[in-house]
């Protein structure tokens, strides 16, 4: 794979999404390893616009879903994290709400407008490592956490059922370990040990795989879906 052709990034470094998306799928560590150095292809910036003001809605109206429900607690909405390294890879995200319990108890929220996705725990679970890492640099008391939860909807409509229908939460200071099993854990570990290593790792190629990376074209080693396959000879 010839890597001169790619934009190299300003700074290293992936966002928890990627990370998480990449141990619950069959994925191509390869790609992780392209995106954490690399520029991606240029998306659709008509869909990321759309995407931008349904999130928008969305986050506001699970923040006055969560403010009516937690009175007393300190609500910050679009949290921008600190750099946190991981196994020798930088992560950086911004947390949709983090929520601060007046016994400093910590509870992390994301609001999603598509479809159900088993890494978006994931994803908010590894917003929550960071935002330990980050107090504990400061050597401030460890959080403990309140609760992870993930809102689905897609700004249009704004009720006290559809807010308790779409969110869904884990709650108590388990929460954690409930989303990062031992097998998870593992597979983590070895996504960012692959990931922070110099070397090319080998391609995983799938016609799955292949079909949503953002360096297909140009990874030779990427499958194109040709189409239709004949196989009338094999009848």
């Amino acid at each position: 794979m010839n890597l001169s052709k790619l934009n190299r990034k300003y700074k290293d470094c992936l966002g928890p999404s990627s990370i998480a998306q990449s141990l619950t799928d069959n994925s191509c560590l390869r790609q992780l390893w392209l995106q954490y150095r690399f520029k991606s292809e240029s998306q659709d910036s008509i869909f990321l616009e759309r995407y931008k003001l349904q999130h928008a809605s969305s986050l506001n109206i699970l923040k006055n879903h969560l403010s009516s429900k937690n009175p007393d607690s300190i609500i910050d909405t679009e949290v921008q994290l600190p750099v946190v390294e991981f196994h020798g890879v930088k992560l950086f995200g911004i947390a949709d709400i983090i929520l601060t319990k007046p016994d400093g108890r910590v509870g992390i929220y994301d609001a999603k407008t598509g479809s159900r996705k088993v890494f978006h725990w994931l994803q908010i679970a590894l917003y929550f490592l960071m935002q330990k890492a980050a107090i504990r640099s400061q050597g401030l008391e460890m959080p403990k956490l309140f609760g992870l939860g993930l809102f689905y909807c897609d700004g249009k409509e704004q009720s006290d059922s559809i807010c308790e229908k779409s969110l869904l939460e884990l709650e108590g200071d388990d929460a954690l370990n409930k989303i990062f099993l031992s097998g998870t854990k593992s597979k983590l570990k070895e996504a960012l040990l692959i990931t922070s290593n110099n070397e090319l790792p080998e391609p995983q190629a799938s016609l799955n795989n292949c079909r949503f990376c953002k360096f297909r074209n140009a990874c030779d080693a990427a499958i194109k879906d040709e189409g239709v396959i004949t196989g009338d000879d094999l009848i």
